[in-house]
């Protein structure tokens, strides 16, 4: 993110904007949908889309908006290694196999059928977030420190990420 990179400040951002994109920005923030932002900021509902699409492409406003969103994170705790480390473990949950139960209606209840299954689209899913996300981990950004993706995710080095 541009605020992260440069070490600039929401606040010093932010003085580059004008109130009402400052305010815009905060609305946007809420629900991340522009078209609302811009009404609750004063934007008139038929022009509200256009308005929140052309202050969304501005750099200085996608700057200000990033430097907050760090802010906010940083202020929770929530690093790019401790998403990846949430997506694996949703992606361990989606490969842990369920027995296939069938109804039998003799017995009355449901019996195992002899098969297993598991999620492979949430588990397919988890990895191409993962994929996307590790170009972006450098070990100088929160933890890695040089491990490799599979020190990383199976815990070696005795740190966790």
């Amino acid at each position: 993110m541009e605020g992260e990179k440069t070490g600039t400040t929401a606040a010093e951002l932010g003085k580059k904007l004008t109130e009402r994109e400052r305010a815009f920005v905060r609305e946007y923030l809420v629900d991340l949908n522009g078209t609302k932002a811009a009404i609750r900021t004063g934007y008139s509902e038929k022009s509200a889309a256009s308005q929140a699409s052309r202050l969304l492409r501005k750099p200085e406003i996608r700057a200000y908006r990033d430097a907050l969103l760090q802010e906010q994170f940083d202020a929770i705790g929530v690093t790019k290694h401790s998403i990846a480390a949430e997506v694996w473990k949703i992606f361990e949950r989606c490969t842990q196999q369920r027995p296939v139960e069938i109804w039998d209606s003799k017995k009355h209840k449901y019996v195992f059928a002899g098969l297993w299954e598991f999620d492979v689209k949430g588990a397919l899913k988890a990895l191409d977030m993962l994929r996307q996300m590790l170009p972006e981990m450098k070990p100088d950004d929160g933890g890695g420190g040089g491990a490799s993706l599979e020190d990383m995710l199976m815990g070696g080095g005795g740190r966790e990420f």
